[in-house]
Order: structure tokens, then sequence, then C-alpha cells
């Protein structure tokens, strides 16, 4: 989602046992891990600190799974070698805890999408259609995209199946559906160097809507067989489900360290949600669910379909307090994702074209 540049192109990307690189446009259909690493969510008496995430008390006794992260296309992807990922909920609420390197710094900056055409070496504007052969996006000091972060959680199928995706599609996948929850520092962040918050958002009289407490947010999509839609609210131009749902149910808080170069971002959403609730996850405590993540590096030209992507993973909403002192809780080693991440990048491409209007000026 995207307000102060018109034709902003939505592009996420995960898939089946990894996420692939795209360098042809023949998609290749990938079999689930056999024992995917499982992430608990550890059950915890607590309230979120939208102003300082990841610093409540209970996150010290969860301990972080390492997510190894490889680029879904080269040579424009792949800046983010990993996300160190937790969770907790509190009967009612999940919350998911994300931090990763990013020692570039924070970018908020949202520019329009664009390539060096290969075969008559002009620059042009990114269209969905040409993701299949776009393998690096235009950007230098001055121009470069937003940093972003990404949860996918599968909703439709067996825990044994996954969704196979299009390549070059409109966001359509093959198999099944899943809820995204994507924040973005530019316009999902409240923070003022984020010129787009909080996104343009409107109830279906075009009355513009805010989260509340002008908080921080993650927003809220669902691919099916047909295509890529945010959820709730209305947008110009976005093809949105839900007009009347609300479209700030995740919320979140983040921070950038500059002293550490990390990115920390913390999403909590209720575990049922009946509002549009077709096109939301639902979490059962003792269920488990198949998530992915994906991170860009903004000011590294990282944008659309060109990120940083994982593995699939399983994450467990458990009724069990997290142990004291907080234990690893797994994952592949960075060593072992970087001697297998070429022969494992297979994947597919989910795609949402959504054209925002420009944030008129003062």
């Amino acid at each position: 989602m995207r307000v102060s540049v018109a034709n902003r192109i939505l592009v996420l990307l995960f898939a089946s046992l990894t996420l692939m690189t795209i360098v042809t446009l023949s998609p290749r259909q990938v079999v689930a891990a056999t024992n995917p690493v499982n992430i608990l969510s550890y059950y915890v008496n607590g309230s979120p600190n939208y102003n300082a995430p990841g610093n409540e008390s209970f996150w010290m006794n969860i301990g972080w799974t390492t997510v190894p992260l490889s680029a879904s296309v080269t040579p424009g992807g792949g800046h983010t070698s990993s996300v160190f990922v937790k969770s907790a909920n509190d009967g009612y609420n999940i919350y998911i805890l994300l931090r990763w390197n990013d020692s570039q710094g924070a970018s908020f900056q949202s520019a329009q999408e664009q390539y060096r055409n290969a075969t008559t070496n002009k620059i042009e504007n990114l269209t969905y259609t040409a993701t299949g052969v776009v393998n690096q996006l235009i950007y230098n000091s001055t121009y470069y995209y937003p940093d972003r972060v990404a949860m996918l959680w599968f909703l439709n199928g067996p825990m044994g199946i996954v969704p196979k995706m299009q390549l070059n599609s409109t966001g359509a996948i093959t198999n099944g559906t899943a809820n995204i929850w994507h924040w973005q520092s530019n316009p999902t962040s409240n923070n003022p160097a984020d010129t787009g918050f909080p996104g343009g958002y409107t109830d279906p009289l075009g009355k513009s809507v805010f989260p509340p407490n002008n908080s921080s947010f993650a927003e809220d999509d669902y691919t099916n067989m047909t295509g890529f839609f945010p959820i709730a609210g209305t947008v110009a131009g976005a093809p949105n489900l839900a007009p009347y749902a609300d479209p700030y149910i995740v919320l979140s808080g983040d921070h950038y360290s500059s002293a550490n170069k990390t990115w920390t971002v913390e999403m909590v959403r209720p575990l049922i949600v009946p509002q549009a609730g077709q096109y939301r996850v639902q979490l059962v405590t003792g269920s488990s669910y198949f998530v992915g993540f994906a991170v860009w590096n903004g000011r590294m030209g990282e944008s659309s379909h060109i990120k940083s992507v994982s593995n699939w993973y399983k994450l467990t909403v458990t009724n069990i307090a997290p142990t004291t002192p907080a234990t690893p809780a797994g994952g592949v080693s960075l060593t072992l994702a970087a001697a297998t991440g070429a022969g494992l990048l297979l994947a597919g491409l989910i795609i949402g074209v959504v054209v925002r209007p420009e944030k008129k000026k003062s």
C-alpha cells in the first residue's frame, strides 16, 4: 500500500518449501518440508508497549528463533541474511516480534520502483507484468525504497500441503489461500519521517479513518487463486474485500537502533477476528500454522518482488508459559543456509497492483 506515489506496486513473494529466485518465467512445484522448525507462541501475562517494542518484560523469557533468509531475486535481492523471531500470546492477542540487521540505516523513502530495460536501455516504471524478467531496481544514495517486513500465514489446506505460487501473475496462487501482515516504514509507521502514514484509508463514504491512538500498523492482505487484495477499508484504486471492516486490526510498534543497526518490529493482533474473518487467520490455542517471512532493505534497492525470503516455518499457539532463562528456539544455521540456499530457492510470486493517490503538499 502506498500514498506518496501513484501506481505503486505491492508485491509479496513467499512460497512452499523455500522461496525462489525469479530467473525464468516457469514456476516450479515444491513439496513441503517434512519437519519444519516450530516456533512456539508462549502464554504470557502482559500488554504491548508500542513505544518500546521488544522491551516488555515477558520477552526476556522467550528465546529467539533464527530464520535464515535468501535472495528472492539476484543480483538485486538478498541483502538481509536472517531475521530473528519470537512469539507470545496472552490468551486474547498474539504478539510477533521481529528483529534484523540493517547496516545501511533506516529508510523511510517511498520512491516509485524503476528498472533499466535491458532491450531499450531506458529507465521504466516497474509493472507486475515485468517482474518475471526484472532482477534489479534503480537506486542510489538519494533514490531508494522503504524498509519492510512481512509475515505470511497459510490459511487453507492440510499442514502437509503448502501453496504453489504462479510466477508473473496478478497475485493468484494455484492452491489455497493466505493472510499476509505487511509492515512498511512508509506508510504504516507512525514516525515523523513516514510522510505517507497512515496510508490513505477511508470508509465507503470517503471519510478518512485512522488507527487507534495513531499507532503504527501492518497492512492486512489476502491472496487466493484469483488474486491479491488488501482486506479492509477503502483506498483509491485498491480492490479491498471488506470496505466496512477495520483496516487497522494488526497494530505494531517499530524502532530502528542507530547504535546496533537493527530494526525491531512488534506486530499484535487478536487471536480471533470475526470481522472479515474468512480472509484473516483465526488462531486457536493448540493449533499450528505454516508461516513465512520476508525482509526488504530499501536503501539497497529492494522493493516489490526483490527481497530476502525464508523457508516455511510452523508456528504453534500454546498455553505454555516460557521457561527461565530463555533458550534458543532453533532454526537452520546461517552456515547451512548459505551452503544450501542456492539449491533450495524455489518459489512463487504474489502480486497486487495497488494505485494510491499522491499525498497533497501543504
